[in-house]
């Protein structure tokens, strides 16, 4: 049952908190130096300006495959608070993609319209039921991190640092939240089941790790990043990743720790 303003009435939720952590975020003024009159030297445009179009062009999704799927997921559709978080996680993800996109116009930098990359994903996403578009969708954001780590210690622009550090900043979250959803939908499973997801999910994730290092090694070179140093935090980044998806199949509770 909803409330008078819409939103689900009070009731027991693991997702209510998220409600009200998203809104929060999107209400808050995101404090960013657009005034600064810096603008990218031409060395810096030819490092960075593909590996923005392309994380511009990631970061847009209407997630409306998504959030009919969990609609229909008998895990998630009883909490009334999942799918209003669930847009605003949504929502959340096109102001990065919008962000990238208005620094990519302030620099005179044409969108991407479409990538190989991006169109392989989201057909991967469409053809697949609610777990592995999750799935997919958690990868990218985990390997997101690294790429934003060291975007933001290539460039001496400090409008693009801080968009990569604000959305460093939302990422964390983010991993969270898809953890939870992820040991949710997983949690019926018995524990053969649970370990086979888990071996499927390391392959996408080495194989989607090698792809971002051939398509933006240029980037972490610039930062002073070699391949080891890449691959080593991106691994400790998946493994956290499965650390949270177990603590919340034990106690689902994205604020407890």
């Amino acid at each position: 049952m909803c409330g008078v303003t819409g939103i689900p009435a009070s009731v027991s939720s693991l997702y209510e908190r998220w409600y009200w952590h998203f809104l929060e975020k999107r209400d808050r003024p995101c404090a960013l130096p657009w005034h600064d009159s810096y603008l990218l030297s031409t060395a810096e445009c030819r490092l960075v300006a593909r590996s923005i179009q392309q994380f511009q062009l990631g970061e847009w999704a209407r997630g409306r495959g998504l959030a009919r799927r969990a609609s229909l997921h008998p895990a998630l559709s009883e909490d009334l608070w999942f799918l209003p978080s669930l847009q605003l996680f949504i929502a959340e993800e096109q102001h990065h993609s919008g962000l990238l996109g208005r620094f990519l116009d302030r620099e005179n930098i044409p969108r991407l319209s479409n990538h190989w990359l991006d169109s392989t994903f989201r057909r991967l996403r469409k053809l697949a039921g609610l777990e592995v578009c999750a799935t997919v969708l958690v990868t990218a954001e985990v390997l997101a991190v690294p790429f934003y780590q060291a975007m933001r210690d290539a460039t001496r622009s400090q409008l693009l640092r801080s968009i990569c550090m604000r959305i460093l900043c939302d990422e964390t979250a983010h991993l969270d939240y898809q953890a939870l959803t992820l040991a949710l939908v997983r949690r019926p499973l018995r524990n053969k089941a649970r370990a086979i997801r888990v071996l499927c999910h390391s392959m996408l994730f080495h194989c989607t790790a090698l792809l971002l290092w051939q398509q933006h090694n240029t980037i972490f070179r610039a930062a002073g990043w070699d391949f080891r140093r890449f691959w080593n935090q991106a691994r400790r980044g998946f493994a956290c990743l499965q650390l949270r998806i177990w603590r919340n199949s034990v106690w689902p509770d994205p604020f407890s720790e």
